[in-house]
């Protein structure tokens, strides 16, 4: 299993949820990129060459947080992955994120979001393949940046950050939304939970 981890985070963020699914006896392998030095595409690249470097055998899973799902999708467009495995994303802005769209509208946001925005944040990511059985977990409990943005305004349910309907894609298989927000997603218990049962062998894999 891989991990990947969002924008302005170094994959630290992960380690309870690491620490988690290695406890239910997943192998798991944390894939660390730079999200505002490098695009998602070329992030993407360096993906492919960690995995080379790891050489996994068997079934490989993937898990990915926000821009980290942007990630996925390029390294899914740019080669062809034979390994066998699922995804679970979680709280990925499939269909780009209205604040990143609002921060980038400034030089202090779009310095601060740097090179995620490239084919990334902004909608102009690869769509979804369908061929891999995919969960998506979203979060509805709107604590975190996006309400502070909105100003005020009715944007929809949301996990603080992502919208609820950014998060939708018809190629995606399965869906779980969990009243949990945005940085909850990596750390909750129960997200751990629904991951683990989604990846292991049985009906739901």
């Amino acid at each position: 299993m891989v991990l990947i981890h969002g924008v302005l985070m170094s994959g630290r963020e992960m380690s309870l949820l690491r620490f988690r699914l290695r406890r239910g006896g997943f192998h798991v392998r944390q894939f660390r990129y730079k999200s505002r030095r490098y695009t998602p595409a070329e992030n993407a690249q360096a993906l492919q060459q960690a995995l080379i470097d790891w050489q996994l055998e068997g079934p490989v899973h993937f898990v990915a947080h926000s821009l980290g799902g942007i990630v996925l999708t390029h390294f899914f467009d740019q080669h062809q992955w034979c390994h066998p495995g699922h995804v679970v994303l979680l709280g990925v802005p499939l269909r780009g994120s209205s604040v990143a769209r609002h921060l980038s509208r400034s030089g202090w946001g779009r310095w601060l979001l740097g090179y995620s925005l490239v084919d990334g944040l902004l909608q102009q990511a690869p769509p979804w393949p369908g061929a891999r059985k995919t969960l998506m977990i979203a979060g509805t409990w709107g604590l975190g940046l996006g309400r502070v943005l909105s100003l005020g305004r009715s944007p929809g349910p949301s996990d603080g950050v992502v919208r609820l309907c950014e998060t939708e894609d018809a190629a995606v298989t399965d869906r779980l939304v969990l009243p949990v927000n945005h940085t909850q997603l990596v750390i909750s218990s129960r997200v751990a939970r629904a991951i683990a049962k989604f990846l292991s062998p049985g009906p739901s894999a």
